[in-house]
């Protein structure tokens, strides 16, 4: 659509880094063979949804923007990305 719109280049930017894993914790998710990141390679997808660049959150910045107000947050979660708890 944004090509159509005349744009000539088009990038996609994720507030998040890619979601590789279901929440095994009682979250309702597709399984990880439904997961976009899980299934198709990054540069794949790129091609699919016709970007230029696709751009993903590192986990270190996520940290950093989620910490930004409150420094007592210790402790995260990286199941969805990683595939493990820490």
């Amino acid at each position: 659509m944004a090509r159509e719109a005349g744009a000539k280049k088009v990038y996609f930017a994720s507030a998040a880094p890619p979601v590789r894993y279901p929440n095994v914790y009682g979250i309702d998710m597709p399984d990880a063979s439904e997961l976009v990141a899980a299934a198709i390679p990054t540069t794949k997808f790129r091609d699919i949804i016709g970007a230029d660049w696709l751009i993903y959150q590192d986990l270190e910045d996520l940290e950093h923007a989620v910490r930004h107000d409150n420094a007592k947050i210790e402790d995260f979660r990286y199941l969805v990305f990683l595939g493990r708890v820490t």
